[in-house]
């Protein structure tokens, strides 16, 4: 595996990457940009998580006009939402009945060829703050992706917006 850029990521590349996403005088939106430019992926997306009314907002999207910021899912009552949200656990899938397991917009996802998702929480202490999620088409997310992934999503806990 290696950065967007073609090339093994480095560990000083990962921690000038971790550093940018921590400081607090960062823009969000580029703290979410960060992440997405370090997995590769198709489709990133960042959620605040709505605890109260089990529903997660999109914050930040690199596909926009298909989901756009502010767009809300309702997750009460889901395998996803009970494993993610309450559990505070990893969402791997791959493949089209992975991909509907975990989105009620399955076929908006699987129209843009995406077949490939890892769903992380964003946590703070004990509280779930929202989730970061990549989507592609291949390959299959690995654990060298999930590691990352709960790195990045570690860091931007610690920003606390």
């Amino acid at each position: 595996a290696g950065t967007p850029w073609g090339t093994a990521m480095t560990t000083p590349d990962l921690y000038d990457i971790l550093r940018r996403i921590a400081d607090p005088a960062a823009p969000r939106d580029t703290a979410y940009g960060l992440c997405a430019a370090t997995i590769p992926n198709r489709l990133f997306t960042a959620m605040l998580f709505h605890e109260v009314t089990m529903e997660v907002e999109r914050l930040f999207s690199t596909v926009p006009d298909v989901y756009p910021v502010r767009g809300r899912k309702p997750k009460r009552d889901t395998a996803w939402g009970t494993k993610v949200l309450v559990g505070r656990q990893l969402n791997v899938g791959s493949g089209a009945e992975d991909i509907s397991w975990a989105f009620d917009d399955d076929d908006t996802i699987l129209s843009l060829g995406l077949t490939e998702v890892l769903n992380v929480p964003v946590v703070c202490g004990t509280r779930v703050l929202g989730t970061i999620n990549f989507l592609r088409d291949t390959p299959p997310f690995g654990e060298e992706d999930a590691a990352l992934a709960q790195l990045l999503a570690a860091t931007l806990a610690l920003r606390g917006d």
